[in-house]
């Protein structure tokens, strides 16, 4: 039997399949890690507001019921503040990892689409590649019949 005349093409599309689910097993990594990161963050976040009312409350008791100096509000003050700037760090870094999260996903969703769309590509040639196959077997069979009536005609006309 003949060679199938779309063998390349169907190879071609096999391996970009098979590069497809690489790719799609990557994009599902991905989004598990960036998961991961995200709790983890979020984690450190909420551990950060307990330590920032814990230290706050540390902080107040340490001036209230006595007398300070105004110098030593100010540094209360700048305290507090580097707390609420640390606390907004901790806030966009959570927020920058749901954004990288998002990322994944988007990603993992295009990669499943290229899968289907490679696996649609070779279902339609492995459709065209069986009629081509059922074609070539029919044609082997009526050459194959022709060539016995030439040969059983050519005995039959010498007898």
């Amino acid at each position: 039997m003949a060679k199938y005349i779309l063998e390349d093409i169907l190879r071609v599309r096999n391996f970009r399949k098979d590069v497809a689910e690489k790719n799609l097993t990557k994009a599902q990594h991905l989004v598990a890690e960036a998961e991961e990161n995200v709790k983890r963050v979020e984690k450190t976040l909420e551990d950060f507001k307990v330590f920032i009312v814990e230290e706050s409350d540390r902080l107040y008791k340490k001036v209230l019921g006595q007398k300070v100096k105004k110098m030593s509000v100010d540094g209360l003050n700048a305290s507090l503040r580097q707390l609420k700037n640390k606390l907004f760090d901790h806030e966009k870094i959570v927020e920058n990892e749901k954004e990288n999260l998002e990322k994944a996903k988007k990603n993992l969703e295009e990669r499943r689409t290229e899968l289907q769309e490679a696996n649609k590509n070779i279902e339609k040639i492995s459709a065209h590649k069986e009629n081509w196959l059922k074609e070539a077997k029919c044609e082997e069979e009526a050459l194959a019949d022709r060539e016995l009536e030439e040969f059983t005609g050519k005995k039959q006309g010498k007898e």
